[in-house]
């Protein structure tokens, strides 16, 4: 590996990210205003939370389709409890709809040997049939401004409280793959499933916690969404999981498994969030962000397979 390409792998994505700030920059005037400069924090508060779990999901060379689902579901589940004055019982019950629903994804993958992509695929599905079934298509209405302020309206430090459940996920899973053992046996997981059960690695486990916590922050992400807007929908979340891989991806994340980090996927989180905040400023049509974000996507695995050489090809 030369040390253009290795330089490349290390900083390019710090790179893109400073030159994409940098053309938003002279071309809108109320993109470099510094209130909508804090806000793109609080806008990717709900990507950077699933990216995160992503990421988990992906070192331990699975998918996970249905986050999206099982967000909308935790989130009308919640809604409802809230709407029928639960008060502060409504946060563990959207807490458990998510575990729930990641547990079901675990078991069907370790005990039931089905893949992944269609372990979730399922789930996505039955989440989606229990958010609708209990909205009948409506939105569910809801008054609870504790609730609202503290999982997004409340303020910090100059930042809402969706931005700073960001952090504190954001830093729970990085230590967790970085300092512990549970993080060290993802990797390993990840990295060669049948060398690791020879290790004697509790690779059944392990995929079943995984799944479990993933959908439990999928409760938490569902709760941002509801406190943001005050009401929940089924469809809410739909289509987060792929903006979540995606950012897992542009961190440099291996769909392979066994390749990541957390700093590296927060990064694909800021410049996902960045460009989605730039593209509407400058009225882009949603369509075409979509197609800006796929064509970014493939060329950062491009570029990072390039970079690393054989050993990224491998």
């Amino acid at each position: 590996m030369t040390l253009s390409r290795a330089n490349l792998a290390d900083y390019g994505l710090i790179l893109a990210l400073i030159m994409i700030v940098g053309a938003l920059m002279v071309l809108s005037p109320a993109f470099r205003d510094p209130a909508n400069l804090i806000g793109i924090g609080r806008q990717v508060a709900i990507l950077g939370i699933a990216a995160a779990a992503m990421t988990f999901v992906i070192l331990a060379g699975e998918i996970d389709l249905s986050v999206g689902a099982v967000a909308s579901a935790a989130a009308v589940v919640t809604a409802l409890a809230l709407a029928q004055g639960w008060g502060a019982l409504a946060i563990p019950v959207g807490l458990l709809v998510g575990a729930g629903f990641g547990l079901l994804n675990g078991l069907l993958v370790v005990h039931v040997a089905v893949p992944s992509f269609i372990a979730t695929l399922v789930s996505f599905f039955i989440a989606q049939g229990v958010a609708l079934t209990l909205t009948g298509g409506q939105t569910i209405l809801f008054s609870a401004d504790w609730f609202r302020a503290l999982f997004a309206t409340g303020s910090f430090l100059g930042n809402q409280s969706a931005f700073w459940w960001l952090v504190l996920v954001a830093l729970t899973l990085w230590w967790l793959l970085a300092r512990t053992r549970f993080g060290s046996n993802t990797y390993a997981l990840g990295g060669d499933a049948e060398s690791a059960a020879m290790l004697g690695l509790p690779v059944g486990r392990l995929r079943i916690a995984i799944f479990t916590m993933t959908g439990a922050l999928m409760g938490i992400v569902g709760m941002i969404l509801i406190a943001r807007i005050g009401n929940a929908r089924a469809d809410g979340a739909i289509g987060l999981e792929f903006d979540a891989i995606a950012a897992a991806v542009i961190g440099g994340t291996r769909l392979g498994g066994g390749y990541g980090s957390m700093p590296r996927t927060m990064l694909g989180v800021l410049l996902i969030g960045v460009l989605n905040n730039g593209l509407a400023i400058l009225n882009v049509d949603f369509n075409t962000q979509q197609v800006i974000k796929g064509i970014l996507v493939v060329g950062v695995v491009l570029i990072d397979r390039w970079a690393r050489g054989r050993e990224g090809a491998a």
